[in-house]
Formats: C-alpha cells, structure tokens, sequence
C-alpha cells in the first residue's frame, strides 16, 4: 500500500517572500519549474466518501490530468502518514490499483454517483532538500484558494514530503525553519478544507 508521509505548515499571506528569502529555502534547488494546480475534489450527493475519509481528486497540471486517492489518517502537529494511490486519468475513474479492500470496495460501489463538490487552484513551488545521504525532502509551497460553490479561502501552505528518510528528518527541517518563519502545524488537509466550506452555513 503507498504511504504519503508528509508535514504540513501554515503561513500567513505577507510571509511569503521571508519564506523564499529563508537560506533554506533559497539554497535548495528546485525539483522542476514553479506550477499552477488545479484540482477537482469528487463525493456522492451524500458526501458518502468523506464518511469514511476517502478522497478522490483530479489534478490538471499542463495537459496531464491525475487521479488520486487519499485515505485520511490522523495528524498530530502537521505530521501525516496516509495511504495515497496516483494513476493517469483516462476520462474514467479507475479504482482497480487500491489495495485497501473496504477502501476499493466503497469506490466501485459509488462510482457512477461520484460528481465534482469542491476545488482548489494554488501555485507550487517545489526545493528538494537532501541535508545527507539517504535523505531527500521536497519543499513545496502553495499559494491559491479552495473553493466551493460562492465561497472561497486562502491557501498559504508548506508541505515537507517525505522521499526518502525518516519522519524526524521532517520535523528536524520544520523545527530549523519555525526559528525564524511565522509557520504552524496545519493538522487539517486541503481536502477537510474544502468540506468544511462547502458544509458552512
């Protein structure tokens, strides 16, 4: 089963010029040219995924189109690990690669009722950081909005993605640049975002 192990932090909007200034940030090179995501977030009219804390999503970067399946998992101070399936979309939901069998199970039972709910469009900036041999963290910085329905709210986020190593070397990154940057653990993922703006009164 994939494991997406990640940490995530929050910032303030006028933060992010001291983010990129940061020496860590500024001296790390970049893990390909800075990219705008949109992203489609899917659910029954029920929200019947989100019950059981799946999350199906499209993402349309340049002329590919992802599809991905998160599993949600509990965070404690921004630290995630969950189970993440990645596929190139064909036009058609394909859950055949989830090997999560109550996971696959939901996913072929619903699929003809799955329909857009929310989206987000953010812009990321991708550093890999690789402090010693056997550790490779990517740096990715997003900046946009969730948006559901009429409303909408920002995104200012950090997300540490763990490529290879051990989740301390994610916090050991993350305690380095909380010294200096207004940045906190955000324990809520943009998926849980844009539910709670489309479930607002």
């Amino acid at each position: 089963m994939p494991l997406e192990i990640e940490l995530k932090l929050a910032f303030p909007e006028e933060a992010l010029p001291a983010l990129l200034r940061h020496p860590l940030i500024a001296a790390a090179p970049r893990a390909g040219e800075p990219a705008t995501l949109d992203n489609t977030y899917y659910d029954t009219p029920a929200l019947t995924l989100r019950a059981h804390k799946i999350a199906v999503r499209l993402r349309k970067q340049g002329a590919q189109t992802i599809q991905t399946v998160k599993c949600a998992a509990a965070s404690h101070d921004g630290l995630t690990r969950r189970p993440e399936w990645e596929r190139a979309w064909d036009g058609q939901f394909d859950f055949s690669a989830i090997d999560d069998p109550a996971a696959a199970a939901l996913l072929d039972r619903t699929r003809d009722e799955l329909a857009p709910v929310f989206s987000t469009r953010f812009r990321r900036d991708t550093r890999r950081f690789q402090p010693r041999d056997g550790v490779s963290i990517l740096a990715m910085i997003d900046t946009g909005a969730v948006v559901a329905g009429a409303r909408a709210a920002p995104i200012s986020e950090l997300e540490l993605e763990l490529a290879a190593g051990d989740a301390d070397d994610l916090r050991h990154l993350a305690a380095e640049l909380r010294k200096t940057l207004p940045l906190t653990p955000e324990d809520v993922s943009k998926a849980e975002r844009g539910y709670r703006l489309l479930s607002r009164p």
